[in-house]
């Protein structure tokens, strides 16, 4: 019998286990295996706490979202079924804001954003489905505590150390921590709050509170929800297709800034993914594979981007081609970009179909245009423009808006991109400007809100709730404290308006999560394996960068260099020699991680034909 263990049983974690529940079932029949699942939580909820609020949404549609990969097979097991068909069959239905179960309220559809609390719930019955559906021979044991260390034994077994005093010898550990916090900073500003749990700034904030919010993404966003809508306020039609906002008087003055400046993109309202449907015209597979040949010597700047930014323009122009003659059209709009680009006449004919069709800047989409700021109305009113043009775009029928359509084009390719960026692809320059700058200008792109959140943040602004009075980038610093004040502030300055502006905040909230660093973790395991040499930092030359090293088939390296063979590391640990990790694993746009622990799964049960191709691992299509 083979032992293994799962340490954290997130989203990740929820995917390794079925991976092997699925495996044995249908690739191994008459295994014999023990599987130890340590977790304190709720099995597979992780960060996705049934007792959120419903005013937290997933951003993500429903429909979108499944820890079962093959959607149509005809013997699919108990647990073979997404989110969206789970939610249904569950019963849940849209009462006003809130999911509810019973007969009342609106039906759900697949393009609809969840309440946060609906995945952890999906998740924790999909455990149970996964123990109860088991074949005979896999047995499922839960440790409802900590891993804290896990130590190699001398017989090639791995010991894994409990919280709770406890500890099981395994064959193989799988490690899938999720979002572990990093320990804060001995000159951590005062006040500086964390964005979850909302629960206790949203109990504890005083009305007559200045709160400002770091980050303009989903976080930050997540955090004004909760000083609004969390404090008693509510968004009501305005008769005229939008918002307004009544409020509670609760809420306190609301801040937000941004190194950058700038708000990230929403997503559509149709909520339709087409990776797997789309065919490029320039990212094809041949240019990513030349690129991805020469490790460690790509410019993302110089080389990814170039391809990436004629996709987004091949896709723009050949949609608006179609809104205006249908297909015929885009196909021959396709084909005459194709052409020019082998012949390296693109820009040729990109500026001819920006006469027929409208000009379309893709370096300006993702970097994002911002213009000189006289004063801090101004940056406000860019803002306001900002959110208002996205939403439009956001709501064009049937997601084929032509800007959203090129926007798309790097979650398409985010998995090609990756063979090229990941494992030391690049340079030590473009890496650091790839960490530094563009892959948040990708998220920016590709992992933004639901467009309802952009109507939502324009009423807040009309209402003189929300404020952005800083622009791209303040300084901050501690605010001259007078005597018998009653609380420690902080002053937030801008930096780049002609006439300046800054002010003074009584509380600064995290809207962004850190990315997890092994070497100043504050996770007893993490900490203990890099502090044992265990696991290392993955390293440009002499340059670390927090994140686990890997080999690319997941297996940790120690500090001497040496593979650690009965381990592996999976999600958002490995943000940096891996990237792109930050999402529930799911089919289609999602498919990495079931191909990445299909392949752990069968390098552990030495089943070379479980680890499916993509061509089979489907979205559930709705």
């Amino acid at each position: 019998m083979q032992r293994v263990g799962i340490i954290g049983l997130g989203p990740w974690g929820i995917c390794a286990l079925e991976r092997i529940v699925t495996t044995a079932r249908q690739e191994c029949p008459g295994v014999e295996l023990e599987v130890h699942v340590i977790e304190p939580g709720m099995p597979g909820a992780g960060v996705y706490d049934v007792t959120q609020p419903d005013y937290l949404l997933l951003n993500n549609p429903c429909g979108q979202l499944s820890l079962y990969p093959f959607a149509h097979e005809v013997d699919r097991p108990s647990y073979g079924m997404g989110l969206f068909d789970w939610a249904v069959a569950r019963g849940y239905r849209w009462l006003n804001d809130r999911c509810v179960i019973g007969g009342y309220g609106e039906p759900i559809e697949p393009h609809h954003f969840l309440p946060r609390r609906l995945m952890g719930e999906y998740l924790n019955w999909f455990y149970g489905e996964l123990v109860n559906d088991a074949p005979s021979g896999v047995d499922i044991i839960l440790h409802p505590t900590t891993a804290v260390d896990v130590h190699a034994r001398r017989t090639g077994q791995e010991h894994i150390f409990m919280a709770d005093g406890t500890g099981v010898d395994v064959d193989h550990v799988i490690v899938t921590s999720g979002h572990t916090a990093n320990r804060v900073p001995a000159n951590s500003p005062a006040h500086t709050l964390s964005p979850y749990p909302v629960g206790p700034y949203v109990d504890m904030m005083p009305n007559d509170a200045t709160v400002a919010v770091a980050g303009m993404g989903l976080v930050a966003i997540d955090v004004v929800m909760a000083l609004t809508v969390g404090r008693g306020g509510a968004f009501l039609p305005d008769g005229s297709g939008g918002l307004r906002y009544r409020s509670s008087g609760r809420e306190p003055s609301l801040q937000m800034y941004s190194r950058s400046g700038l708000p990230f993109t929403s997503k559509t309202v149709t909520g339709v993914d087409r990776t797997n449907v789309y065919e490029p015209v320039i990212a094809t597979p041949a240019a990513f594979a030349e690129l991805a040949r020469r490790r460690r010597a790509v410019d993302v700047r110089t080389e990814l981007l170039p391809i990436m930014f004629a996709e987004m323009s091949a896709r723009y122009f050949a949609q608006r081609a179609y809104q205006q003659g249908g297909r015929d059209d885009a196909a021959l709009v396709r084909a005459s970009l194709q052409r020019a680009w082998s012949r390296r006449r693109f820009p040729i004919v990109q500026s001819r179909l920006a006469g027929r069709y409208g000009a379309f800047d893709p370096e300006a989409l993702f970097f994002g245009h911002q213009p000189e700021y006289t004063c801090s109305d101004d940056y406000e009113r860019f803002v306001y423009s900002a959110l208002a043009d996205d939403l439009r775009e956001a709501e064009v029928p049937d997601g084929w808006s032509p800007t959203k359509c090129a926007s798309e084009v790097f979650r398409i390719f985010r998995d090609p991109m990756r063979s090229v960026v990941e494992q030391g692809g690049l340079s030590l320059d473009s890496y650091l400007d790839f960490n530094a700058d563009i892959r948040s200008r990708i998220h920016r792109l590709v992992a933004g809100p639901p467009a309802l959140r952009f109507r939502q943040l324009l009423a807040l602004m009309d209402a003189g709730i929300l404020s952005m009075p800083y622009g791209p980038g303040p300084a901050m610093g501690p605010a001259r404290t007078e005597s018998g004040a009653r609380r420690s502030r902080t002053r937030i300055a801008s930096t780049a308006f002609a006439a300046p502006h800054a002010g003074e905040v009584d509380y600064v909230i995290r809207g962004y999560l850190d990315e997890p660093r092994v070497d100043a973790s504050a996770s007893e395991l993490l900490s203990r394996l890099y502090d044992r040499g265990r696991v290392s930092q993955f390293r440009y030359g002499s340059v670390s960068v927090g994140s686990v090293d890997l080999t690319p088939d997941s297996h940790p390296i120690d500090q001497d260099g040496t593979v650690q063979s009965h381990m592996w590391v999976f999600g958002i640990l490995t943000e940096g020699a891996r990237h792109f990790t930050h999402y529930i694993p799911s089919p289609r746009s999602r498919i990495r991680a079931f191909e990445d622990l299909g392949a752990c799964v069968s390098e552990i049960l030495d089943a070379p034909g479980s680890a499916r191709s993509g061509e089979g691992l489907v979205e559930i299509l709705n």
